[in-house]
């Protein structure tokens, strides 16, 4: 995820106009310097949280931290001080602020600054002021792990608008897939009775699916989420066949797989606020499926 490293924020932080005798390329570290060594005024970025990672079947949530401490003695001469103290904060501020700290898709980012006094004069040697500004930033990307349930357009017995697919094609991730079929029931009355008898009605199916999107996903030819919902030449919509394939419960769980053909109806675009891209696709399922086991 990140593309900023403790390196890359010393050097950016090098960029900034600061008051003289604060900051240079002789007192700035890329690592926490030993404390009776450390050198007054300097500065240290510190990689608080390395990279880390939370991964759900549905999304990866990456995490990087860091914090830049600038260090100066306490000289007693408060009011200058301080202007000078803020004056460098101001300018890291400002020189990370236009620094690219990570890649598509951030879903937090915090700049947060503290200062503190540390010792006493006639106490501790040397007495200081340090500034700490936190970094922190959090990204939320489609999940890696392996998925249970896959989708596969499958090229033969199907039907398509745009250019022909060279093969089967599987999208890498669905979730949330809702599948349902079964026959209308139609009651009929008969005199001497109120209750009706029952007959089978005609076949009826839905399909609801979410698909996170990957470049692979889009496309020109018949299989790709954006064609799907195209009208072919003839002006009918397509049929396309499908095979969708999960894992039953149990110790030993099989692999259930059901086949099936449908009728486009609708693709929901979902652009969600701190989340990943999801294509809802909902489908007219025109004949029974066919369950097996493996």
């Amino acid at each position: 995820m990140a593309v900023a490293t403790a390196n890359g924020i010393k050097i950016q932080i090098l960029t900034g106009t600061y008051p003289e005798n604060t900051i240079n390329s002789d007192n700035i570290y890329d690592y926490e310097q030993y404390e009776k060594r450390r050198r007054y005024p300097s500065c240290e970025v510190w990689t608080t949280q390395p990279e880390s990672t939370q991964e759900t079947k549905k999304t990866t949530e990456t995490i990087v931290g860091f914090e830049i401490r600038y260090y100066v003695k306490n000289l007693g001469i408060r009011s200058s001080q301080i202007i000078s103290q803020k004056d460098v904060e101001a300018e890291i501020s400002r020189v990370i602020s236009l620094m690219t700290l990570q890649d598509h898709k951030v879903v937090f980012e915090s700049k947060i600054w503290a200062r503190q006094q540390v010792g006493k004069f006639g106490v501790d040697f040397p007495p200081y002021i340090v500034s700490v500004l936190k970094i922190s930033v959090r990204q939320i990307t489609p999940s890696t792990a392996t998925a249970d349930g896959v989708l596969k357009f499958i090229k033969t017995g199907s039907t398509w608008a745009g250019s022909d697919p060279a093969s089967d094609y599987t999208y890498t991730e669905v979730f949330d897939v809702d599948i349902t079929s079964g026959y209308k029931s139609i009651p009929e009355n008969y005199t001497g009775s109120h209750v009706p008898v029952h007959f089978a009605g005609n076949f009826t199916g839905r399909l609801i699916c979410n698909i996170p999107i990957k470049t692979a996903d889009l496309g020109s030819t018949g299989d790709k989420l954006n064609q799907l919902i195209r009208l072919r030449s003839v002006g009918e919509a397509p049929d396309l066949k499908f095979e969708y394939s999960n894992k039953t419960g149990g110790e030993s769980p099989d692999t259930i797989t059901e086949t099936f053909i449908v009728k486009p109806e609708s693709l929901q675009r979902l652009y969600r606020y701190q989340d990943t891209v999801v294509y809802r696709f909902t489908a007219t399922i025109s004949t029974p499926s066919v369950i097996t086991t493996s």
